[in-house]
């Protein structure tokens, strides 16, 4: 059985806990909408759907042909994110803090939690870092068929003169209908990417007439392709706030997020048997109280996550998209 952060927030009877996940909820899109399992495992060991069996049609009498689909063997691993958070029992006793240190500390460390998950979610590298889970950006360039990646063909929607401005406004709409009719039931749920592309999607969608918006669960406007269409997200940035988790800097055939000056969109399908997050357990969230060196009070905030989909149609990709600031 799945449930998504809301439902944990809703059955959370400890103040800290449903905070943090409120937090992670605000903070990330991703946390927001998936849904996650609880196996109380520390992998997830699936059979994921390479190709269909060959269907032949017979004569009377004639015997059936044998076929069966093509699988492969896989194995999602758990990905530990937390920490602790120390004050200094003088910032909690003094009379002139303004705010409540360790609130504030809190906030801001799963703030951060709920950066860096979104930064896996699209850059974790198991070469690079195999504590970390396996993002989408590893996906498409070692998982998944060619088909589930589409050449934009350096479509350019950067400022420009407004006859080409215009030209790719229609191409980048026309990508767009494509990646979505490349997910499973031609329906995908959310396109993901950076901001500075993000501003461009919207201002093509408003050009084209494409553009229209629904509510989060926080009440707060997201712009979608169409009405009923696939949420517009802004996958947002790392923990300084600066450096863009979807770049600018991808090679023109996406295979490397350096080098060159392109980036990519994102389409995601939610829910079975498509994208959704496990959880070794739910985030816990505990206040220590003083340790035993009389000076500081913990808080730990501990999370074992991942993400994993049975059908390679979950998540499909354009890349080779020039947008420039």
């Amino acid at each position: 059985m799945s449930y998504t952060l809301a439902d944990f927030s809703r059955l959370a009877t400890q103040p800290l806990k449903k905070a943090v996940i409120d937090i992670f909820r605000r903070e990330s899109f991703m946390l927001d909408t998936l849904a996650f399992e609880t196996p109380g495992t520390l992998n997830i060991e699936m059979l994921r759907t390479k190709s269909l069996p060959t269907i032949t049609a017979r004569d009377i009498g004639e015997a059936y042909t044998e076929s069966k689909g093509l699988t492969e063997n896989l194995q999602e691993r758990i990905s530990f994110l937390g920490g602790y958070i120390d004050i200094p029992k003088e910032y909690i006793k003094a009379k002139n803090q303004v705010v409540n240190q360790r609130a504030l500390q809190t906030e801001m460390f799963v703030t951060s939690m709920a950066y860096k998950f979104n930064d896996m979610f699209i850059n974790g590298n198991p070469e690079d870092n195999p504590k970390e889970m396996t993002g989408l950006h590893y996906r498409f360039n070692n998982d998944l068929e060619d088909a589930q990646s589409i050449d934009a063909g350096g479509a350019d929607l950067s400022h420009g003169t407004p006859a080409n401005l215009l030209a790719a406004q229609i191409k980048i709409v026309d990508l767009l209908e494509q990646v979505i009719h490349t997910v499973d039931g031609h329906k995908a749920d959310a396109l993901l990417m950076n901001s500075t592309t993000y501003l461009r999607i919207l201002s093509a969608l408003r050009a084209r007439g494409y553009w229209a918006s629904t509510k989060d669960s926080f009440g707060r406007s997201m712009p979608t392709f169409g009405e009923g269409g696939p949420k517009i997200v802004d996958i947002g940035v790392k923990k300084d706030q600066s450096t863009l988790i979807m770049p600018n800097t991808e090679l023109a055939d996406g295979t490397a997020t350096t080098g060159a000056t392109f980036t990519s969109i994102y389409a995601l399908k939610f829910g079975d048997p498509f994208l959704k997050g496990w959880q070794f357990d739910s985030v816990s969230a505990e206040d220590i109280g003083m340790l035993e060196n009389g000076v500081s009070y913990r808080s730990i905030i501990d999370w074992g996550c991942g993400i994993y989909f049975y059908n390679p149609r979950s998540i499909a990709r354009i890349y080779d998209i020039q947008a420039a600031e």
